[in-house]
């Protein structure tokens, strides 16, 4: 990645101006280097990637592996914006509704955050009577222009999967006990196991090739895209790797050997950590992302 933004980046990123990439330009170049690698790029992918036709794709995957119906019912519960689409969840066997949920695809970016998370609106409980589970799945991408409708990048696929599975595990849960219902109660190294779980369809040929057609044409995804797009996924993976052994490792040093009354502060532990595990790409001295979130958490991800 420096190599490459050495040749094509221009005089900034010339080692007499810029010794080593800087944090915030590793990942644009890994991007790059990619692209060039795999002769492929992610707007290229969008026309075959329209966002109803995920829907049904992975609403058919769920009746597949789970034998549960995915209904449309938007109209039949309040939403905070008209781009927000209501679904009901439905045994096939029994036709019992058990679970709902609400998916807001679109980015706003006058008054919504960035990102893609799920979020429990209602979780099962005996206690409280709730029997019929309630989550939000929240994405940011891009909305219908005129007549063309959503069109997704592959990564913002992977991404509604992804944050299904999280939803899955809240709406399909079996448990009563609030504590422990759906995602509640789940150890930190594990709440990334269903969301992983669902990603992964991503990579199954079957099921990509029930939803990936051109918009226009019909034209199914052609192989050798998605070829690519399987190569693609170890692409970067060392580099990764560290990364999440630095938040591993970081953790597991703060709570074990840091002593808080030492001269050593946490962001001194912080620096000395980067050091052995992504030296290429060391924190900045302003950087204060120490740990919180999900990302740091879930080291096993």
């Amino acid at each position: 990645a420096t190599a490459l933004a050495r040749e094509t980046g221009g005089e900034e990123y010339s080692e007499a101006n810029l010794p080593k990439l800087m944090p915030w330009d590793v990942n644009f170049w890994n991007e790059r280097l990619k692209e060039k690698t795999f002769e492929l790029k992610e707007e290229e992918l969008r026309p075959y990637f329209a966002l109803d036709e995920v829907l049904k794709g992975m609403f058919g995957l769920i009746d597949r592996i789970f034998g549960i119906e995915v209904r449309e019912a938007s109209g039949e519960a309040e939403v905070w914006n008209k781009d927000v689409k209501f679904f009901k969840l439905f045994d096939k066997e029994s036709n019992e509704h058990v679970a709902s949920f609400y998916l807001d695809p679109y980015s706003r970016p006058a008054d919504k955050r960035g990102g893609a998370w799920m979020a429990d609106c209602r979780g099962k409980s005996e206690a409280l009577d709730i029997d019929v589970p309630v989550a939000y799945l929240t994405c940011n991408g891009s909305p219908p222009v005129g007549d063309k409708p959503s069109l997704m990048t592959f990564r913002e696929v992977e991404t509604l999967f992804h944050e299904t599975g999280h939803g899955l595990q809240h709406m399909l849960t079996k448990a009563k006990v609030g504590e422990v219902a759906g995602i509640n109660g789940v150890e930190w190294d594990a709440v990334e196991l269903p969301s992983q779980f669902m990603e992964n369809w991503c990579y199954d040929k079957p099921t990509v090739y029930g939803f990936a057609k051109h918009y226009e044409t019909g034209e199914v995804l052609p192989d050798e895209m998605f070829e690519k797009l399987k190569q693609q996924k170890t692409f970067g993976a060392g580099m990764m790797a560290c990364r999440q052994l630095l938040f591993g490792m970081l953790d597991m040093e703060l709570h074990s050997n840091y002593d808080p009354d030492s001269d050593e502060t946490v962001f001194d532990v912080q620096r000395r950590m980067a050091d052995i595990y992504t030296p290429y790409s060391k924190p900045v001295d302003e950087d204060r992302f120490l740990c919180g979130g999900t990302l740091f958490a879930q080291h096993g991800r």
